[in-house]
């Protein structure tokens, strides 16, 4: 028989145990509390920090430049620069050349060309006489395929992919092709003014398997445009001639088409900016009316398109807009130099001519407005406060201070 008060101690025991062992699950359960609440404390310091530092870098106000580097270059009588790769492009009527930032000479084409035509997608450059019938697609390593059109050349278009497509005039008809990246043709388009316009402008998405198409033509006296999207993978396979989505507007010119990725793309006419979305059958996702503004200029990059307006308001000489993929305007900034060229690079937009340059970002902070002590033909982005400056004489490494 178990003596009742062995029983009962053992019992006390036991619940005092028991009551040991909750504080000090109770102690293990603060102690990870007070770990995890000092842990978030100070993800929410760095956290705040690293906001503070962006908006502070963001925002920052540059007042003079240094030049870090300087390479001797020869400049080529008549030739134009273009950023490209890590370097830029120099191209004119007899050849186009890449070149790096060092001065090193990636990759040389020669041609003869009265009127080089030069298209830049990502890493792929085509170039191509305006009425000639030859088209060089060339890759950043300097390889290069060569394409017979047999007919005259009046617009070029390339993608990221490789892909290209031009105009080609015939007697009373208008080709559009299409090749692919070893220069085999992929698809043609016969057009007439009577029955669909005269392809006034195209484009091509980075992958290459949609193509656009600006037609103009007159009814009853007046301009229209129709846009129209041409699907080359499978999924266009299903739709006669590839044809998977058009929109038409009266008394309208459109001469710009560009595409923003595979899923988005715009066109700009006289009156009005489109932006279209949808992926493989594109639809129209904003149209804004320009209220008989005349457009000076079209620039963009993957994320926001800029249209630059001649200013009414004496803000300026120049009113440049900047649009969300939405249509919306993010930003309108003036300025009065004569451009030379306009960039925008994530949150940063760059206005430049060969003795001006004005920096701003994205919310119209101005970070700099000031002259250049030598006259650049390119002034392009590198990283953080850095640019390439590209001059007759030199290649310049600058550094906003």
């Amino acid at each position: 028989m178990i003596n009742v008060r062995t029983y009962l101690q053992k019992r006390a025991e036991q619940k005092a145990g028991e009551a040991q062992s909750r504080d000090f699950g109770a102690l293990i359960q603060k102690h990870r509390l007070a770990v995890f609440g000092r842990t978030l404390f100070v993800i929410f310091v760095f956290a705040f920090l690293g906001v503070l530092v962006y908006v502070q870098l963001k925002n920052q106000v540059y007042t003079s430049y240094v030049i870090l580097s300087s390479i001797a270059r020869q400049q080529y009588d008549g030739s134009i620069c273009l950023s490209y790769g890590s370097g830029f492009l120099s191209y004119s009527g007899d050849g186009i050349r890449y070149m790096d930032a060092k001065g090193n000479a990636v990759w040389n084409q020669a041609y003869e060309m009265q009127e080089p035509m030069v298209r830049v997608a990502g890493t792929r450059v085509a170039v191509a006489d305006y009425n000639g019938h030859i088209v060089y697609s060339i890759g950043q390593d300097g390889n290069y395929i060569e394409i017979d059109t047999n007919l005259p050349i009046r617009e070029l278009a390339v993608s990221e992919s490789g892909m290209v497509a031009a105009v080609l005039e015939d007697t009373g008809i208008t080709w559009i092709y299409l090749y692919g990246t070893m220069g085999e043709t992929i698809a043609y388009i016969r057009t007439t003014m009577q029955n669909s316009g005269y392809p006034a402008a195209l484009a091509l998405s980075p992958d290459g398997s949609l193509l656009s198409v600006s037609y103009l033509t007159v009814d009853n006296g007046a301009a229209k445009s129709s846009v129209a999207f041409y699907n080359f993978s499978s999924v266009g396979q299903n739709y006669v001639d590839n044809f998977v989505s058009g929109f038409d507007y009266a008394n309208a010119v459109i001469p710009f088409l560009a595409f923003l990725d595979n899923d988005t793309s715009f066109a700009v006419a006289d009156n009005r900016l489109v932006i279209y979305g949808g992926g493989q059958r594109p639809k129209s996702v904003a149209d804004v009316l320009l209220n008989n503004e005349e457009i000076q200029s079209v620039f963009y990059n993957n994320t926001h398109i800029g249209l630059v307006f001649l200013d009414t308001t004496g803000a300026g000489t120049y009113r440049l807009d900047v649009y969300n993929t939405s249509g919306q305007v993010e930003t309108s900034l003036f300025f009065d130099m004569d451009y030379k060229d306009i960039i925008f690079r994530k949150d940063d937009i760059i206005i430049y001519n060969e003795t001006q340059c004005l920096l701003a970002n994205m919310n119209g902070v101005e970070r700099f407005n000031g002259d250049f002590e030598t006259p650049y033909l390119l002034f392009a982005p590198v990283r953080g406060n850095r640019y390439l400056a590209v001059s007759q004489e030199s290649i310049d490494t600058i550094e906003m201070k």
